[in-house]
């Protein structure tokens, strides 16, 4: 039996980073939006497929570049602006300056201090019975069912 869907073996870390990527003679640019000790996930309108070895190269907050090598798991692209399109790439190969970044982490506990879990609350819809988690943020925004639509009661 695999690991359930968005399960993760190493912590996630959200970090903004200037990354450079490129398979198959092509190269592109975009921005790191999380990473881990083996993979990480790059915002761009440019993914590659999935099975396709990636060069990455990152500048770190010193200015210094981590060079690094993966394999695209999957890749995200929808019309809306608004949507996360990027790629989730595992990594085959790690420099030490990415590997003592992420452990930089580990030992400050930035992750905890800078960016605390938020809140949801689970609803179920009226319509459809499935069970929907919300953010707490947005339950004043008027949440919809993810199956049908469906707008979710809130309560007081």
């Amino acid at each position: 039996m695999g690991r359930p869907r968005g399960y993760q073996r190493h912590p996630r870390f959200t970090k903004r980073l200037e990354a450079t990527f490129s398979s198959g003679g092509l190269s592109y640019r975009g921005i790191l939006s999380n990473l881990s000790r083996n993979g990480l996930f790059i915002r761009t309108n440019r993914g590659f497929a999935p099975g396709s070895a990636v060069d990455i190269e990152l500048v770190m907050p010193d200015n210094t570049v981590c060079r690094l090598k993966g394999v695209v798991k999957r890749t995200l692209k929808t019309p809306m602006s608004s949507m996360k399109n990027g790629m989730g790439i595992e990594l085959t190969e790690k420099d030490r300056a990415y590997l003592n970044f992420i452990e930089s982490f580990n030992d400050e506990k930035e992750f905890v201090t800078k960016t605390p879990a938020p809140e949801f609350q689970i609803i179920s819809c009226s319509a459809c019975s499935v069970k929907n988690k919300v953010s707490n943020e947005k339950l004043s925004l008027g949440p919809r069912c993810g199956r049908c639509g469906t707008s979710l009661p809130v309560g007081p």
